[in-house]
């Protein structure tokens, strides 16, 4: 009798353990383990710097095996750093029901963008014995990012030990946006004795860009000189004042260059420098 129930209980133990071995195999064949599939009616996307994420999921769709259409669960994951073509990808995922997760990559480029200019506040030109910081004076606009002023390193790259002794140095300026494009601007901090000038210059811009080959004036840049607090308009200067120009400009090749400038009326004498960048 014992024997029996012995081989009874063993039967039914079999017995539990394959339906158990089927229901896990059936219940492993019920779920869902397939990711949706991400489609493109583009490869390559053209869209402003300003554009949404509806306009980056512009012909974008999605299907899943089991759910069919989930375009409504895409979402924009990112958007990588710009190659040097200024195209960049973006990444997409789509998720069905069952939590799976599919991504897919196409090249998005910008039609409006432009790399981020640097602004100069005032001309780095400085008297000797002052205490100043050229980072104060040097900010960066980006298209994307708006001012990129926090982001902006200054490296001196000539020999001298100290910015603040009298003379030229020159100092590389670089800042990078958030789309990874770092720019530079080499250009020269000039330190002048205290007994050198009286006067102040004041220019209408600091830092100009200009396209290659196009016209440029550096006398279209003066704007005033303060004399012991007076103004005197350089815009319809008299013969009592004096305009020098010391420049390197070549509208022809691109690259960074300068123009110092020597204001003199009467006994009084100013000096400033423009900063002129042309472009390719």
């Amino acid at each position: 009798m014992r024997e029996k129930r012995k081989k009874s209980v063993l039967l039914f133990t079999a017995l539990c353990c394959v339906a158990f071995a089927v229901y896990f195999i059936l219940s492993r064949q019920a779920v869902d383990h397939t990711a949706p599939e991400i489609s493109f009616l583009n490869e390559e996307i053209e869209v402003s710097v300003g554009a949404t994420e509806t306009e980056l999921l512009s012909g974008v769709t999605a299907r899943d095996a089991r759910d069919g259409d989930v375009t409504g669960s895409l979402v924009v994951e990112g958007v990588s750093a710009l190659e040097p073509d200024h195209t960049a990808e973006v990444t997409y995922a789509a998720f069905d029901k069952a939590g799976n997760v599919a991504k897919a990559r196409r090249t998005l480029r910008y039609t409006d963008y432009q790399s981020p200019r640097f602004t100069l506040s005032a001309p780095l030109v400085f008297r000797s014995g002052t205490s100043f910081n050229v980072l104060n004076y040097i900010g960066a606009e980006d298209v994307i990012d708006g001012a990129l002023d926090g982001r902006i390193k200054a490296t001196l790259v000539s020999r001298e030990s100290s910015i603040t002794a009298e003379g030229i140095h020159e100092v590389e300026f670089r800042a990078t946006n958030s789309m990874g494009e770092t720019i530079y601007l080499t250009i020269p901090v000039e330190v002048y004795s205290s007994a050198a000038y009286n006067a102040t210059v004041e220019l209408s811009e600091n830092l100009v860009y200009l396209e290659k080959g196009a016209r440029f004036d550096p006398n279209s840049y003066l704007k005033t000189l303060r004399v012991s607090g007076d103004l005197i308009d350089l815009r319809s200067y008299s013969d009592r004042v004096s305009v020098s120009t010391s420049s390197d400009v070549s509208t022809n090749t691109p690259g960074t260059y300068s123009v110092a400038y020597t204001v003199k009326y009467g006994n009084y004498t100013g000096y400033t420098r423009l900063i002129v960048v042309v472009e390719e």
